[in-house]
C-alpha cells in the first residue's frame, strides 16, 4: 500500500494553465477546475503507478515478505527510512548503511546488504514493513514529462464536459495511450 506521508505541494497543472486549456475567462467554477486538477493528477498516479509531483510517501508491506523488497511506484528519488514493525507494537528501524537500495531497476527494490538467518523474510515476529521514500519527477510541473500534463488535460476537459455528473463516460482513449509509455507494471 502506498500512501503519501505529505500531500503534494502543488499540482502539476496551474489552475491558469487549466482554464487556457478550457477556454475560460470567468473565475465563478474555480474551486470546480481545482477539484478536477486534483482529480486528473490522482486518476494519472493511478494509471501509471507514478507520483508525478515530488513528495514523500509511504510504502507498506505486509507479510509474507520476500528477501527483496520491490517499491511499486516510480520515480523514485531517495529511500529516506525503513521500519519493521513487531508483533509485540514496537518498531524496530533498519539502517539504510544495511541495504542495497537499487533505485535504477524498475522497479526500484530493496535488499539487505548481507543475507542471514535474521533478515525480515525470516522474522515470525515481524507484522509489516514500512519504507519511507521521496517520489515523483520535481516539484515543478515544468520537471512531468509533456504526456502526462496532457493526460491531465484532457481528463480535466473531460470531467468540466461532463460536470453535471450524467453519463460520465471511462478514461478516453487517447490519455490511455499517452500515459502508456509511463506505466509500471505492479509485481
Amino acid at each position: 500500500m502506498i500512501t503519501d506521508i505529505t500531500p503534494p505541494p502543488r499540482e502539476p497543472i496551474t489552475l491558469e494553465a487549466a482554464k487556457l486549456f478550457l477556454r475560460l475567462d470567468q473565475t465563478e467554477e474555480d474551486a470546480l477546475i481545482e477539484e478536477l486538477i486534483q482529480s486528473a493528477r490522482e486518476q494519472v498516479e493511478t494509471l501509471c503507478r507514478q507520483s508525478l509531483i515530488e513528495r514523500p510517501q509511504r510504502v507498506t508491506f505486509a507479510p509474507p515478505f520476500s528477501r527483496r523488497l520491490y517499491l511499486n511506484i516510480a520515480p523514485v528519488q531517495s529511500v529516506t527510512a525503513m521500519t519493521l514493525h513487531l508483533e509485540n507494537g514496537e518498531d524496530e528501524a533498519v539502517p539504510l548503511d544495511d541495504l542495497k537500495i537499487n533505485l535504477r531497476a524498475t522497479p526500484a527494490n530493496i535488499q539487505k546488504q548481507t543475507l542471514g538467518l535474521w533478515s525480515w523474510h525470516s522474522r515470525p515476529e515481524v507484522t509489516a514493513i514500512t519504507v519511507d521514500v521521496i517520489t515523483g519527477y520535481g516539484d515543478a510541473p515544468e520537471d512531468i514529462p509533456m504526456p502526462l500534463r496532457q493526460a491531465m488535460l484532457l481528463l480535466i476537459g473531460q470531467g468540466y464536459e461532463h460536470r453535471a455528473g450524467k453519463d460520465m463516460p471511462g478514461i478516453p482513449m487517447m490519455v490511455d495511450a499517452l500515459v502508456m509509455p509511463y506505466r509500471s507494471l505492479k509485481l
